[in-house]
């Protein structure tokens, strides 16, 4: 408990660090203790010269060149994430692209609609169980192709967005309404119920509709009904869909968290085809209860027709069923309704995530990445279980405050190709000039460039240096005309765009990237607070170990010396017991 509450109180006097781009930087490697604890902060970060935010300063414990070489898609998000949004990083850590004029995001990831790729997420607002929002497809440029909502008098939710090969999308969808709670003893209950829509993204028809009351009984739910369902307010959910996917014949495969069961249901009617885990289990466990014994689960998703994968997080509020959460891949053969697991992917730490997580099976390599959801981190396995790379972009061991969490991390090939053009920061005092250029996947080196004019047609050509990192700093020659600006280009020199022309003489500064709303840092009054109960609880613990313990000790101790002392009618002495009498 010490080094908790110490490792708290500092995280608290120090919300975030922040670092340099510019100066180069490092994974926290040699200090991973220090960073998981947080000590330098709930959510690490790395600051641009260029940018007006600042992106994930990684913990990369483990790295191996047999890792899938896509790129990183997620959404950090928390109480030190001041200014959420989707974002991606290289494999290094590095970031390649962010925006937060949206604000918070959830299940970024690339998806194809009609032969192109987009970018897709979630947009809204959070109540901590379900999401009240939209869906945004951005294409190649990061630009909005279209934005998305359900049918109907319906918000989205943030679970799961997930667009079908024939050009159709899977939305989950969470409804308050009155239901029977008649079997807890409620009167006119409320419940919150699962639904999901089939709409077609063309043209906004919707193709199906399913809801969970329709075809689950409230009390099957395995979630403890607390002081819920008597109002509106604190309406009960008792399915929980988190994610859909849909396998060749167009039946959807469900996961409802809260009855702990993945569910086959019809595309015909809705019915139930079969269930997997859970109280209604239909299948026989070739793996001793590993395949169907898995609990508040998150993304259930098709592998193959045979295969499916899972997030079985383990773990539920308080209540743990297993002692860390995993991935799993589980082989179903439906005709003769058996299940055997084929592989489980557990955390090097053995984290133990009581909400969100996510696995995907990366098809160009087979190895499989498991984002592990509340605790801030993600691990990319090879297919037969071994950890290749592992890298924590928070403070792990301080996942329970949820200052820093992940809802799903995935990675994709993709090819970023903004409108915009890189941007230049000039430091005079420095001698030197930052580039970047937000989204941008084809730049593989800058050249630096002047001319005696901002709006001259020739500039002349300076050094040339690699592009390794998000930003890159160059120091500006003496020989360099008052007008520097920098050009992106490939290995081949092919010129993609060139920065706005500025004068080396003048300092410029780049204006903080829109959002929506910039969180604060923890309040003062919640750090002294926490500060003094943190103090006591460590001089308590102290006490208890150097002085209390100890008088036991001696209590025990001198009663044996004062036993044996008067059975051989003697007087007590103060003196050692013989060594065999010692514990």
């Amino acid at each position: 408990m010490g080094a908790a509450t110490w490792a708290s109180l500092l995280l608290l006097l120090q919300p975030s660090t922040s670092r340099a781009a510019g100066a180069g930087y490092a994974p926290y490697a040699d200090n991973s203790l220090l960073y998981d604890w947080g000590v330098y902060g709930a959510y690490p970060q790395v600051h641009y010269e260029s940018l007006g935010a600042s992106s994930p300063w990684p913990n990369v414990l483990r790295s191996d060149p047999k890792c899938d070489d896509g790129l990183l898609f997620m959404a950090p998000r928390g109480r030190s994430v001041q200014t959420p949004g989707p974002m991606i990083l290289d494999q290094q850590g590095n970031l390649v692209w962010m925006n937060t004029e949206w604000g918070q995001a959830m299940d970024v990831k690339v998806q194809s609609y009609q032969g192109e790729d987009y970018i897709t997420f979630w947009h809204g607002t959070d109540n901590g169980t379900y999401g009240m929002g939209y869906y945004l497809m951005l294409d190649s440029s990061y630009e909005v192709f279209k934005k998305i909502v359900p049918v109907g008098d319906f918000t989205g939710d943030l679970h799961e967005f997930r667009i079908t090969d024939h050009g159709t999308a899977l939305m989950t969808i969470y409804e308050k309404r009155r239901g029977d709670l008649s079997a807890y003893d409620i009167d006119d209950g409320w419940l919150v119920d699962s639904l999901f829509q089939e709409v077609d993204i063309a043209t906004g028809e919707l193709l199906f509709q399913w809801r969970a009351s329709d075809h689950f009984a409230v009390a099957a739910s395995r979630a403890p009904i607390g002081k819920f369902g008597r109002k509106e307010p604190t309406a009960f959910d008792f399915f929980h869909i988190n994610s859909i996917d849909q396998d060749a014949m167009g039946n959807y495969l469900v996961s409802s968290r809260y009855m702990c069961a993945v569910v086959c249901l019809d595309a015909r009617n809705g019915q139930v085809l079969w269930q997997l885990g859970g109280a209604a289990n239909n299948f026989t466990d070739l793996s001793d209860g590993a395949a169907t014994s898995f609990s508040w689960q998150h993304h259930a998703s098709w592998v193959d027709e045979s295969t499916i994968s899972v997030f079985d997080n383990g773990a539920y509020d308080r209540l743990r069923t297993s002692k860390h959460s995993s991935g799993l891949v589980i082989a179903l053969d439906i005709a003769n309704q058996t299940a055997e697991l084929k592989q489980s992917y557990v955390s090097p730490q053995k984290f133990s995530v009581g909400s969100q997580g996510s696995v995907q099976t990366l098809r160009k390599s087979g190895n499989v990445l498991v984002g592990w959801g509340h605790t801030p981190a993600f691990t990319e396995f090879s297919s037969t279980g071994k950890a290749l790379c592992d890298v924590h972009i928070g403070a792990v061991h301080l996942a329970r405050f949820g200052w820093c969490n992940n809802y799903r991390t995935f990675k994709y090939p993709w090819v970023g190709k903004p409108k915009t053009r890189p941007t230049v920061v000039v430091k005079p005092k420095e001698g030197a000039l930052y580039v970047s250029w937000n989204g941008a996947t084809q730049v593989d080196q800058w050249r630096l460039q002047s001319s005696t004019e901002p709006g001259g047609k020739r500039f002349a050509d300076h050094k040339v240096i690699m592009k390794e990192s998000f930003e890159t700093r160059f120091e500006i020659p003496k020989e360099a005309a008052e007008y520097v600006r920098v050009a992106a280009m490939d290995l081949d020199g092919t010129v993609f765009a060139t920065s706005m022309p500025v004068s080396r003489y003048f300092a410029t500064e780049i204006p903080l990237m829109k959002a929506p709303s910039r969180g604060s840092p923890i309040s003062i009054s919640f750090v002294v607070e926490f500060s003094i109960l943190a103090l006591l609880a460590i001089v308590g613990t102290w006490y208890f170990r150097s002085v209390v313990r100890q008088r036991l000790t001696h209590g025990v101790d001198w009663v044996q010396r004062h036993r044996r002392a008067m059975a051989y009618g003697g007087e007590t002495k103060y003196e050692a017991l013989p060594l065999q009498d010692q514990r």
